[in-house]
């Protein structure tokens, strides 16, 4: 039951992360997606307001409406002009990230113009390096500021790319972090470096991501496996084509599977920079022409795509990181397909070996194979992993629970506040 403090919340949301696309096809922005559109179903309104939005968005995402930040004139000034500037002494990276910092007067512009037009009551962000604007909205306008930290962005950064500012980073991090009045992670590993890093243990809140049970459904399955050919079993991974998500073991799975039985299928869903690679990998295997590889596929899109496979992968590799809450296993849950996934992170908590999926050790080719194969020969037990898996996805984790959860929240943060009003008052 939400409160009714917490109905009609004007919410503005903020995504000031340009590897964030308000409406792309990323994981990332999906989330921002689902959650937004859960909000307004819950009776939320919401508005978001991004440094990226995709071409396909338009000016409204899921009933919200958006104020595309990053592309107003002054923002795409300011960041042309920066990077035009950045000569010998100053790298490619420490441009980009200087330009980051200046979005935050064009974020803090808009802040506050929303504001006056449409009254914020609540302060929702996806943390993202250099943003601390809204941080600092919320905190000059007294109303709620819930954060969402979905990674250690800043030991990201290092290992995958290139951090110019660690201590500029560290410093931002730690106001943003102690200015939540909420602090979200989706799994229970990023508690101590949320913890350690600025927040509180009563503020953090363990918020694992979801899928939504009424778009992807079992039914689906079943009517794909009319158009299937005879004795064709479709091995399927749905995500960004990166290199923490196995996709070297993906190819020496299906070489190994394939060998043993010609009726194998391979389905990949998404696209990424690793796409190259791993078709490359497969034409040396001479097994291209049993591969769908369908590129970024519009979200729409998937449900039907996850129909018309017979086990779903995620074969995350050994030095994968292990604080992420994939929101492909929790699709595949809903949509009742078969799970074969690493043991790793939050998939050990979420699923359970032969109950709800076939678990196995991380970069573990054969034991990847034999789960498939054992599923292929046993459909009794594929279907009883994934009707269960299903019912676990429903009960415990669909998008309509976690927007009833940040509403909740909300709804504390406000009497938080109310009652400390009335203390300064006496």
């Amino acid at each position: 039951m939400i409160e009714a403090s917490a109905r009609n919340v004007h919410i503005a949301y903020v995504c000031a992360d340009r590897g964030v696309p308000i409406g792309g096809h990323k994981g990332a922005s999906l989330h921002v997606a689902e959650l937004v559109r859960a909000l307004g179903e819950r009776g939320a309104a919401v508005h978001i307001l991004g440094m990226r939005v995709a071409e396909t968005a338009g000016a409204t995402l899921c009933g919200a409406d958006i104020t595309d930040v990053g592309g107003s004139r002054s923002a795409r000034h300011a960041r042309e002009a920066v990077l035009r500037a950045h000569g010998a002494e100053q790298s490619p990276a420490q441009a980009t990230e200087a330009a980051a910092v200046l979005f935050n007067q064009d974020l803090a512009r808009a802040l506050e113009r929303l504001h006056k037009q449409w009254r914020i009551d609540a302060v929702y962000e996806r943390y993202s390096l250099w943003s601390f604007a809204a941080a600092g909205f919320a905190r000059a306008h007294g109303v709620p500021y819930l954060l969402e930290v979905n990674a250690p962005l800043r030991d990201e950064q290092k290992r995958y790319r290139s951090l110019e500012n660690p201590a500029l980073a560290a410093s931002l991090e730690h106001y943003i972090f102690s200015c939540a009045d909420r602090l979200m992670v989706p799994s229970s590993i990023l508690i101590p470096y949320v913890t350690t890093h600025g927040t509180t243990k009563k503020a953090a809140r363990v918020v694992p991501n979801a899928a939504d049970p009424a778009r992807f459904r079992p039914e689906l399955r079943r009517k794909a496996a009319a158009s299937k050919t005879c004795g064709e079993f479709v091995i399927g991974f749905v995500g960004s084509l990166k290199p923490w998500h196995g996709l070297g073991d993906l190819a020496r799975v299906f070489r190994r599977l394939h060998r043993g039985y010609g009726g194998y299928r391979l389905l990949v869903v998404g696209d990424g920079p690793l796409r190259a690679e791993l078709e490359e990998e497969l034409r040396r295997y001479g097994l291209l022409d049993a591969v769908t590889m369908t590129g970024a596929a519009d979200h729409d899109r998937v449900p039907e795509h996850l129909a018309m496979m017979d086990v779903a992968l995620a074969p995350y590799p050994r030095d994968a990181p292990t604080y992420f809450s994939p929101i492909k296993i929790f699709e595949y849950m809903a949509a009742g397909v078969p799970i074969v996934a690493s043991r790793a992170g939050q998939i050990a908590e979420l699923l359970s070996h032969r109950r709800t999926a076939m678990l196995h050790r991380p970069g573990a080719i054969g034991e990847i194979a034999a789960s498939i194969d054992e599923l292929r020969r046993r459909p009794a037990l594929a279907d009883k992993l994934a009707r269960q898996a299903r019912q676990a996805l429903v009960r415990g984790y669909t998008w309509k629970r976690n927007a009833t959860r940040v509403l909740t929240m909300i709804g504390e943060v406000r009497r938080e506040q109310a009652r400390a009003a009335a203390k300064t008052q006496r």
